[in-house]
């Protein structure tokens, strides 16, 4: 009897040490999980006063793309992305993510995953986007800009237009958090 439960001692020990070291290995690699470049641009260039009235009654769109590299040996499956846009000082929520993502993204080793975004900014939180940016001048409200844009066009300045992108992405347990500010129109 006391042989037997040598064995089941060694062998549940045994399987704990493997089981342990499978989640060593996998956290030794959370730092080789990198976000890199991230691009996030309006789809619609605002060029003249016509394109400024269409932004003021349909609100924006943003596309774009976040790269994530995995610099590990492993590959890696995507489980869940949840990135949102906020403004740049007060960090309100002015838009969701609305592209739904494929089922299986793997992050191959050693190369960059370009996960696609894309964003629906309505009319209020782009004017509200557009007046913490400083585009909108001070002095104007935002009723002013909506009925009278005309009046207004030269005075406002797109390079200004920035948002912040905040939330996480995690990979089989390991999390990515984002936390970065964009610059829409350069």
């Amino acid at each position: 009897m006391p042989k037997l439960k040598t064995i089941i001692i060694l062998t549940i020990v045994i399987l704990t040490l493997g089981i342990a070291w499978k989640y060593y290995k996998k956290f030794k690699d959370t730092d080789k999980l990198k976000i890199g470049e991230t691009s996030l641009k309006s789809t619609k260039k605002i060029a003249n006063f016509n394109d400024l009235v269409d932004v003021l009654k349909n609100g924006l769109l943003l596309k774009g793309f976040v790269e994530i590299r995995n610099f590990s040996g492993r590959d890696y499956s995507l489980n869940q992305i949840s990135l949102d846009c906020f403004t740049p000082k007060t960090e309100k929520l002015i838009a969701e993510q609305v592209n739904i993502l494929p089922a299986n993204i793997t992050l191959n080793s050693k190369q960059t995953t370009n996960i696609p975004l894309e964003y629906k900014v309505d009319i209020v939180n782009a004017l509200s986007l557009f007046k913490e940016s400083g585009v909108i001048p001070e002095n104007a409200t935002l009723w002013q800009v909506i009925t009278k844009p005309a009046q207004y066009w030269s005075a406002i300045d797109l390079n200004k237009l920035r948002m912040k992108l905040k939330g996480f992405i995690q990979a089989e347990g390991i999390t990515i958090s984002v936390n970065e500010e964009y610059s829409l129109y350069e």
